[in-house]
């Protein structure tokens, strides 16, 4: 009987794993849509706002299958009027599992994810990574689900723009930049930013969609 709970609970687990498979899969065949991106971010500022973001947080993390594409959307822009934003902070937490990667310590890398995860959990980077980790440890249904939540997260980012010096990509925190020029399989020279502004600007090797550099803007509140 104990043997069988067992199946019955990796069963179980598979099969929101696959629910989550589908849902990316409809996220793929949608297209391009306008987002008012910053007043997502000023509607998750309020204490209302804040309480709903919240909720999508542990329908994320319980895998709940009636999400969305506008939820995700939500949960990535409604990011950075939490409390515990920090953009700095969370650049800084995300080079260092990149770097444990790069070591192939998997288990650090894994659990520092995991750790930026519980208080950021629209970490493209973190996602990216633990895959990676979780790959090197083995440990396939993490590898997919933290896959699936990369692709959805980069998807938001897709979304909000084309990527061009008028529609700009939208994004959280700086490396996430890197990581959509990553994401759609693009090599850089370099990357800029201005001190003190939210725009970026990165050197692409080959043009994308005709153009040789791609645009990102930092989404912040203003206070």
């Amino acid at each position: 009987m104990k043997a069988l709970a067992i199946l019955a609970s990796v069963f179980l687990s598979m099969n929101k794993i696959i629910l989550f498979f589908i849902l990316l899969f409809f996220l793929a065949l949608e297209g391009k849509c306008q987002i008012n991106v910053d007043s997502i971010a000023i509607h998750y500022s309020t204490n209302n706002g804040k309480r709903e973001y919240s909720n999508l947080v542990s329908r994320l993390q319980t895998l709940d299958s009636t999400l969305v594409k506008e939820d995700f959307i939500a949960l990535y822009y409604g990011s950075v009027a939490q409390p515990n934003f920090n953009a700095a902070h969370i650049d800084s937490i995300e080079n260092t599992i990149k770097e444990y990667n790069l070591l192939q310590e998997f288990m650090p890398a894994y659990e520092l994810a995991d750790s930026l995860l519980v208080f950021y959990p629209v970490s493209i980077t973190a996602y990216f990574e633990k895959t990676f980790a979780c790959y090197g440890l083995k440990r396939e249904s993490e590898e997919v689900l933290s896959k699936q939540k990369y692709m959805i997260f980069s998807k938001c980012v897709l979304s909000s723009g084309n990527g061009s010096k008028e529609f700009p990509f939208q994004i959280a925190v700086y490396n996430d930049a890197i990581e959509i020029v990553k994401h759609l399989q693009l090599k850089y020279t370099l990357l800029t930013q201005e001190k003190n502004d939210t725009r970026i600007v990165v050197e692409l090797k080959k043009k994308y969609q005709g153009e040789n550099k791609m645009h990102f803007r930092l989404v912040r509140l203003n206070k």
